[in-house]
């Protein structure tokens, strides 16, 4: 039949009159016919087929705003594939200190009555325009989604203290400082059989579809494979930006004159990316040029390039700047230090003090400046702080002014000895003056302003969503902690406490959204399958013994490598240190790398060696 058909065809065609009604009608239904076709082939090959979504939310980042929403929706049954561009989990926090509390048991048994009001009034009071919706949701809130859910998970909360911004203490810590809730968000995490953990993997964009995120596309650090992870929510965990000084700079506040040098206090990880990521997606950025930035950085000496800091200080010293004059009270407001600071040419200070009060100098922000080895790591290296046994030898040594150095120094003394700084106000008795400084060697350490957190970030609802520009949900995006500028609950003056915290409550707000809308789907359709990536096998040698010599180590981290920041800088320590092998392994954590639950809870028990305060 179908070649009667087609001879039919042929006749018409050769034998008909091409001008024939006939011939023109059936040459019409051809072209039709084939156009039509095309276009039905092309919109199918245009449909994509039916994605396996890796994981019902993905969350970038593990830190602790991160772990916070991973165990809100772990808990709540929600598939949650969590990514991290380290080793291991808790970012900067695992060397962060308290967290900000409102009506607690600690601060009842001190005689503390605290509220909700008092707080708000409080911290409005000190940010000048912080955030008022999420300020009151933080202080009405802060006691249930902090501190009773971390003290429920095994964290023990065991001090309080003051801060320039509170009228009564709100500054809460664990016996291990932000290690202690860390470490109980993680421990919880590896308890849930729906929570998943792939490290070294760095999300290098968001999947956006028809306007809605819908994945996330991965690098995996160490190997360089490349992949596609599919899920109806993203959560941005990934931190501030005070790590990448260009960006700090080209978003600096118009109200603070800008340093001649800065130095980086942040994590050497917290570069923006998710900030950008958020962009590329259609989020919008808002208070960018909100930073806290400290005024007691000192040079790293391990940073070959000079721009890295830790923190530090003396209560007993003295500051003066390059002049070598006396400009602020040493132990006044933060934010008013901060001023003065800025306000010298250059912006940089000295502190001086005599070796009566060497011993009240204290640091923090590297896991090395606890180095139990012989000699101050800072004091005694003549790089960074100078020892002379006069105050004329010193001033040589500092390049300050000899005179002038030596006139802020006896003015200092003479207050000191009346019981009242009538020039900066920093005390007004005897019992609360500092010892003069009047006792060789003499010291003089220099400090730079140091960038820590941001207060801006990508802009978000009340419930943790992503928003445009217009302040329109960027559907399927969420933002957690420092990446969201805390919520701009700091407003223009930075907080104790109100960083940490508002990652454990906006973490939480953001999982408790995404909970709600799967909840709201499954009503109206079955659950969706995912397949949660797999773990490795759990290591099963016998008799285990640590048997890597310093010698094989030292070459093994010699020359850096990507994906393997943590394995370096932990294992730099360890050979410093003269730790054995079998302080942090075991069969359960072997020489080589492993994703598997018990594994890593046994891990986590070695994060005080480094971390322990």
């Amino acid at each position: 039949m179908d070649q009667i058909q087609h001879r039919n065809w042929q006749a018409v065609k050769f034998a008909g009159d091409p001008g024939s009604a006939v011939f023109l009608s059936h040459l019409i239904f051809r072209i039709f016919f084939i156009v039509l076709l095309g276009i039905i082939v092309s919109a199918c090959m245009d449909i994509e087929p039916e994605v396996e979504l890796s994981a019902e939310a993905i969350v970038v980042g593990a830190g602790i705003s991160g772990l916070s929403a991973a165990v809100e929706m772990g808990r709540a049954g929600v598939n949650v594939l969590v990514l991290d561009r380290n080793s291991v989990m808790g970012g900067h926090a695992v060397m962060a200190g308290g967290f900000a509390v409102v009506n607690t048991p600690i601060q009842s048994e001190l005689g503390f009555q605290d509220t909700p009001e008092l707080a708000y009034q409080d911290w409005i009071d000190w940010t000048e325009d912080g955030d008022p919706d999420w300020t009151r949701y933080y202080a009405e809130n802060s006691r249930r989604m902090i501190y009773d859910w971390v003290e429920e998970m095994g964290a023990e909360w065991v001090r309080v203290a003051y801060g320039w911004e509170n009228s009564i203490p709100r500054f809460h810590y664990t016996d291990r400082g932000a290690l202690g809730v860390v470490l109980a968000l993680f421990r919880t995490a590896l308890e849930l059989p729906n929570i998943t953990f792939q490290w070294n993997e760095s999300v290098e964009s968001l999947v956006v579809s028809e306007g809605q995120v819908t994945g996330a596309r991965a690098r995996n650090l160490r190997t360089g494979h490349e992949k596609i992870l599919r899920a109806r929510h993203i959560v941005l965990a990934t931190g501030g930006f005070e790590g990448n000084l260009d960006r700090v700079r080209a978003n600096w506040s118009p109200d603070l004159p800008e340093p001649g040098r800065l130095l980086i206090g942040s994590s050497v990880h917290a570069t923006g990316s998710g900030h950008d990521l958020a962009v590329q997606a259609g989020a919008a950025l808002t208070k960018m040029n909100r930073h806290y930035i400290y005024n007691n950085g000192i040079v790293d000496p391990r940073d070959p390039a000079g721009t890295l800091s830790i923190t530090g200080g003396n209560e007993d010293s003295l500051w003066v700047n390059t002049q070598g004059q006396r400009f602020t009270n040493e132990t006044g407001r933060d934010k008013r230090i901060l001023v003065d600071l800025l306000e010298q040419n250059p912006a940089t200070y000295w502190a001086i003090f005599d070796e009566l009060a060497r011993d009240t100098f204290a640091m923090r922000g590297r896991e090395w400046v606890n180095n139990p080895m012989d000699g101050h790591s800072v004091l005694d290296n003549p790089d960074i702080t100078h020892k002379a046994p006069t105050l004329e030898a010193l001033a040589s040594m500092a390049g300050i002014p000899e005179e002038t150095l030596r006139a802020s120094i006896q003015r200092f003394n003479e207050l000191v000895e009346s019981g009242v700084d009538e020039d900066f106000g920093r005390f007004s008795s005897q019992a609360d003056a500092p010892p003069k400084i009047q006792q060789p060697p003499f010291y003089a350490l220099q400090f730079f302003p140091m960038t820590r957190k941001s207060m801006g970030g990508i802009a978000i609802d009340t419930k943790g969503r992503a928003l445009n520009e217009v302040g329109e949900v960027v559907s399927g995006l969420y933002v957690v902690g420092e990446a969201n500028g805390s919520a701009g609950i700091n407003g223009k003056h930075g907080m104790d406490g109100m960083f940490l915290g508002p990652s454990v409550v906006t973490g939480r707000v953001a999982g408790q959204t995404i909970v709600e809308i799967l909840a709201d789907m499954e009503a109206q359709q079955p659950p969706i399958s995912v397949s949660l990536l797999g773990e490795d096998p759990l290591p099963t040698e016998e008799n285990w013994e640590g048997n890597l010599v310093p010698e094989a180590l030292g070459a093994m981290i010699a020359n850096s490598r990507e994906g393997y920041w943590h394995f370096e800088k932990s294992h730099e320590m360890v050979l410093e240190r003269e730790y054995e092998c079998d302080l942090c392994h075991s069969a359960q954590v072997p020489f080589f790398p492993v994703n598997n639950r018990q594994s890593k809870l046994a891990q986590t028990e070695a994060c005080a060696n480094c971390h322990g305060r």
